[in-house]
């Protein structure tokens, strides 16, 4: 019965053809060139085999420009469904797992790209959780779910139906605050994603392109703005190191062992990148800004003295000769 839902989901998944990732190397495979179905794609379409038996609860914090989403997965294990025992995600993502390592191959007329992306698929799957790919998928599949109070159920943990959090009392807000500082902008939210990305991900040789990727979609997952391309290399580099050369492009390297941070410390170090490499671009455009007015005038002396402008006031800055005496002071 299992294998027949799967395999009626899977054919319409397979056509049209599905989304495929772009090849990159793989830790977990330990190759390069390895292409994966599109794990938004992959779970929206795997999302009903679950629907039955799993539900979700999602609680959203929103702090000024700090939004925090929380999504906790339950199995519904009564006949009536009233009842959900509480599942760790790693869990459910292990059970995502299991479906994906049996996905059977696509029809011989379909495209050998899609063929390849099938098995490298469920090569990685065979990893389970560990595989952030996989993580992903389990994602996509969790926010399909049906929700909680929607079905009229009651989430237990550890044998006992959860009771309802306590509302934060003065005294509570004022202590969180203490031991935490707001992200001033869209840099400094990539700069402490980098610092928690560190911590919890594999040691070992990453693709500098899929760091970014994943970084955009937890930005867009949770909604906040993002830097481009450019500016996050910049903030990626103080975080992890300067990018390294690979035959299949440039890495970072995270090290065996990341020293781990509160979430104070991983704000205020993201604070400091920030401020570092603000007053870097803030230093460089002055100094740009200079050169270009330093040329300007260079060419007004060549072709000599012009007329002022009728109504014109102020006086003139020589951004130069500032230049200069702030390089001296």
């Amino acid at each position: 019965m299992a294998a027949a839902r799967l395999a009626a989901v899977t054919t319409a998944y397979y056509s049209p053809r599905p989304q495929l990732t772009d090849p990159a190397y793989s830790n977990l495979l330990r190759r390069a060139e390895v292409q994966t179905l599109e794990a938004a794609g992959l779970g929206r379409a795997l999302a009903p085999l679950f629907t039955r038996d799993y539900v979700q609860r999602v609680t959203v914090a929103e702090y000024d420009t700090d939004t925090v989403e929380r999504r906790t997965i339950a199995r519904r294990s009564t006949p009536d469904g009233t009842r959900a025992d509480y599942l760790p995600s790693e869990e459910f993502a292990a059970r995502v797992a299991l479906v994906v390592t049996d996905l059977p191959d696509p029809s011989p007329a379909t495209s050998p790209g899609l063929t390849r992306a099938v098995r490298d698929s469920r090569a990685l799957a065979a990893f389970g959780a560990r595989s952030p790919w996989v993580r992903d998928v389990a994602r996509t599949v969790a926010a399909e779910l049906p929700h909680l109070a929607d079905v009229g159920a009651t989430l237990y943990r550890d044998g006992e139906p959860e009771r309802p959090a306590a509302g934060w009392t003065p005294e509570r807000r004022r202590e969180y605050d203490r031991g935490r500082r707001v992200p001033r902008d869209a840099s400094e939210q990539a700069a402490l994603w980098l610092t928690r990305w560190r911590e919890v991900t594999a040691p070992g040789a990453h693709p500098a392109p899929e760091v970014f990727r994943r970084y955009v979609a937890a930005a867009e997952r949770l909604g906040v703005d993002r830097v481009g391309r450019n500016q996050f290399y910049k903030l990626a580099e103080e975080v992890l190191g300067p990018r390294k050369r690979r035959a299949a492009g440039p890495v970072f390297v995270v090290p065996e062992e990341v020293a781990p941070m509160d979430r104070t410390q991983r704000r205020d170090l993201a604070a400091l990148i920030v401020d570092r490499l603000t007053e870097e671009w803030r230093t460089a455009a002055l100094d740009g800004l200079a050169e270009l007015v330093a040329e300007h005038q260079a060419e007004k002396t060549a072709v000599g003295p012009m007329a002022p402008a009728i109504g014109t006031r102020g006086q003139v800055v020589d951004l130069a000769a500032h230049r200069a005496r702030r390089r001296v002071a």
